[in-house]
């Protein structure tokens, strides 16, 4: 017993460095990039009838017409975020009613941001449900060759990373505040009229544009921001 009880602290010792070994930080799980989507071939639909409050889910096959009651709605494309983003479903809709004077829509509705799509109709309330069917363009890479793209390379020159104004001239780069002054070392402060506006930080990432339609008559799609 006395024996064992002598060993126990260079047992102790030869196994610190395995411990140590053990402690060491696991790497970060590969992950998809925030702007990529996988494509679908079924886009599902619920549509609310306002008059008896029924519910009902459609499905809509992707370039396909689905007629319900006086609706007729067709998917151009739908959408959903691969296994390693955040879940999330978006698609391009073509809504129109049958009834006189009905608007009709054409754009993307999201499930994360509802109120980017809505459709305007005093029967029927038409919400994004989820994208399912076979997997179609665009189809993401596997996830090992994309998490082993380098991230884009960031400007180490400010005046390069600075857009232009509009009349073609570079505004200054900003300069760190020297220690004491209070004030900024090296800026000239802008006029009103040619201080660059900043744009707001994307709430989500863009989708890709829907395919051309010949019959479209130049109405824009609307985007993701």
């Amino acid at each position: 017993m006395r024996r064992a009880a002598c060993r126990l602290p260079g047992l102790m010792l030869a196994l610190l460095p395995g411990l140590a070994h053990a402690a060491e930080w696991l790497p970060a799980p590969a992950m998809y990039p925030p702007d990529t989507w996988q494509g679908r071939s079924v886009a599902v639909v619920r549509v609310l009838d306002k008059l008896d409050a029924h519910v009902q889910q459609v499905e809509i096959p992707v370039g396909q017409d689905v007629p319900y009651k006086s609706l007729t709605l067709h998917a151009t494309s739908c959408l959903e975020r691969p296994a390693t983003l955040s879940a999330d479903s978006a698609a391009w809709l073509e809504i129109h009613d049958a009834h006189e004077g009905m608007a009709a829509f054409q754009g993307w509705m999201a499930i994360a941001e509802p109120a980017t799509g809505v459709f305007q109709n005093p029967l029927y309330d038409v919400q994004l449900a989820s994208c399912g069917g076979d997997a179609t363009a665009p189809v993401p890479p596997p996830l090992a060759v994309a998490a082993a793209q380098p991230p884009a390379p960031a400007a180490s020159d400010p005046a390069a990373a600075t857009p232009p104004m509009p009349d073609g001239t570079v505004p200054p780069a900003p300069s760190r505040a020297t220690p004491g002054t209070g004030g900024v070392e090296g800026t000239q402060a802008l006029p009103p009229a040619q201080a660059p506006a900043l744009a707001p930080p994307p709430a989500s990432p863009p989708l890709p544009a829907p395919p051309a339609d010949p019959a479209d008559d130049g109405a824009a799609p609307l985007m993701l921001h």
